[in-house]
């Protein structure tokens, strides 16, 4: 049998493991509509108040942030902070208010399964030497750094990247946690394929390869997040990935050795 068809037979294993697992409420179910609604409203939040963009328009969002240093960086700063409100705070009080349930329940908590993290490590073996060879096209270098400064100074790359770890730590509770340990609970396996499509959408200013990317990556992270019942694993991912995509751009660009 080949390899690749042992693989898909793997993964649909999985995916009805999850369906006897997860899906014990039936549709219809009000807890749907909240689930749903929350999420749509955190995803239309930061285009109005959570963007870099936006914090240029917002007279009291530069005052907040005016005492720290890097200004350049502030309106980075609030979109990654912004991320604790859109994608942590809203989906954290749905849960509360109408799931009802603790939020363990939704994927925050750390799984030391050693096989487990050397499949974490096995994505990582895969995409970073993909992210390295892209690192010399010009539409990664147009992209990365996503902060644009980050090669100004080490203490402005470590802020920056700080600050990028915190936003990857909220996206994963609300893609991976909120939004399929939610849905699970009734659509079993399917709610991975339904969080993948907003998941796509919020990559569409990355270059084609990383928004196509998007998808396989979002399959792969739900399937495993739902199997091991953690987030963290994909935390880690996000982190290092973004972490070395940064760092492959700045070498690219001559500014890592001037650091």
């Amino acid at each position: 049998m080949m390899p690749l068809t042992r693989l898909l037979r793997f993964v649909r294993e999985q995916w009805a493991i999850i369906d006897r697992e997860q899906m014990v409420e039936p549709l219809p179910n009000s807890k749907v509509y909240a689930i749903l609604i929350t999420a749509a409203i955190a995803l239309v939040l930061p285009k109005y108040f959570g963007s870099p963009e936006a914090f240029r328009r917002m007279a009291w969002a530069q005052t907040l942030w005016s005492g720290l240093p890097y200004p350049d960086l502030h309106p980075h700063l609030h979109w990654a902070a912004f991320k604790f409100f859109h994608y942590g705070l809203l989906p954290a009080l749905c849960i509360r208010l109408f799931l009802k349930r603790p939020l363990r329940d939704y994927g925050v908590h750390v799984v030391w399964e050693p096989k487990v993290w050397l499949l974490y490590l096995g994505m990582l073996g895969l995409v970073l030497p993909l992210s390295y060879f892209a690192s010399g096209t010009s539409s990664f270098l147009r992209t990365y750094p996503k902060y644009a400064g980050a090669g100004n100074s080490l203490g402005e790359l470590i802020t920056w990247e700080a600050a990028y770890a915190f936003q990857f730590l909220m996206l994963e509770f609300f893609f991976r946690g909120f939004l399929i340990f939610s849905l699970a609970r009734h659509i079993g396996s399917m709610a991975i394929f339904v969080m993948v499509v907003p998941y796509a959408m919020i990559h569409l200013s990355k270059p084609l390869a990383e928004c196509l990317g998007s998808i396989l990556t979002g399959i792969t992270l739900g399937t495993v997040a739902l199997r091991t019942r953690s987030i963290f694993g994909g935390v880690f991912v996000h982190c290092v990935v973004a972490w070395s995509m940064d760092l492959f751009a700045l070498a690219q660009k001559g500014q890592l050795s001037h650091l």
